[in-house]
């Protein structure tokens, strides 16, 4: 649909995608187009980056994927910016079958002093269960373990809950509402006043993608892609930056799961 728009006006000043992740291809070719939705790519470099900053002198960094992963599968990309964030890791790859005998492998990979900060590259979601069990396991033999995963992870409903919180988990994402904010509660109060309901994702996406952008061209004028700024919304993150021809939202929000059942949005 979008490629269609363009043919049809090749003029257009500029194109915003607000959903669809599968339109970050065409920032390589349309001069005009942002994609708002900070693309996959972007939570697992800033998953990389994260391991980085907090990894201290004691510390292991354990990858643990999948054997005969399926092709294409999104685990070697997340392999991929661990090793361009030039992080020495250790591998451990078994596959589903074996989810029952891995503890004892597992644990000879990792360390009894320091923190073992995990990553689990698959998108599987039996293969993700059963690692996030194993962890699980470990650190009731009191290893300390740090779990850091992208978004999909806190889609797959088979994971308990209770268990991101043993492992602490440490994920990325494009999207995440703190309901806990001022301004997000002041949006609530505001929507179920006008449209007698509760807001979805889809409305706070839609607010923070028009005040965003709106705002932009309201103080900059037909300048503003030139302008963007860093900015925190209610539910996105935005950093627009160049790529290809286009511009992609690099923002990602981060948030921890606590083990006193907490859930920490880290600025």
């Amino acid at each position: 649909d979008i490629t269609r728009i363009y043919s049809v006006a090749p003029g257009i000043k500029a194109l915003i995608s607000p959903l669809d992740p599968k339109a970050e291809q065409l920032c390589q070719t349309y001069s005009t187009m942002i994609h708002a939705p900070a693309p996959r790519m972007a939570q697992y470099e800033d998953l990389a980056q994260w391991i980085k900053e907090d990894l201290m002198p004691g510390d292991r960094v354990i990858v643990i994927s999948e054997q005969e992963a399926r092709k294409g599968d999104e685990g070697k990309l997340l392999r991929a910016a661990i090793d361009s964030a030039y992080i020495e890791y250790i591998p451990l790859a078994y596959s589903i079958l074996e989810g029952r005998k891995i503890q004892e492998p597992l644990e000879a990979k990792m360390t009894a002093k320091g923190t073992n900060r995990v990553i689990i590259a698959s998108e599987s979601e039996a293969f993700v269960n059963d690692a996030v069990r194993n962890l699980n396991l470990t650190i009731h033999n009191k290893f300390n373990v740090v779990l850091y995963a992208p978004a999909k992870i806190r889609t797959f409903e088979t994971i308990e809950i209770e268990n991101f919180h043993n492992t602490n988990l440490h994920a990325s994402l494009t999207y995440y509402i703190d309901y806990s904010n001022a301004e997000a509660k002041q949006f609530v109060k505001k929507y179920r006043a006008l449209f007698n309901t509760e807001p979805t994702q889809f409305a706070f996406q839609g607010y923070d993608v028009a005040k965003y952008f709106i705002g932009l061209c309201a103080k900059y004028g037909d300048a503003w892609m030139h302008h963007t700024e860093d900015t925190l919304m209610l539910q996105s993150t935005f950093n627009i930056k160049p790529v290809g021809n286009g511009y992609i939202n690099n923002g990602i929000r981060r948030i921890v799961y606590g083990p006193d059942y907490s859930v920490m949005v880290v600025e």
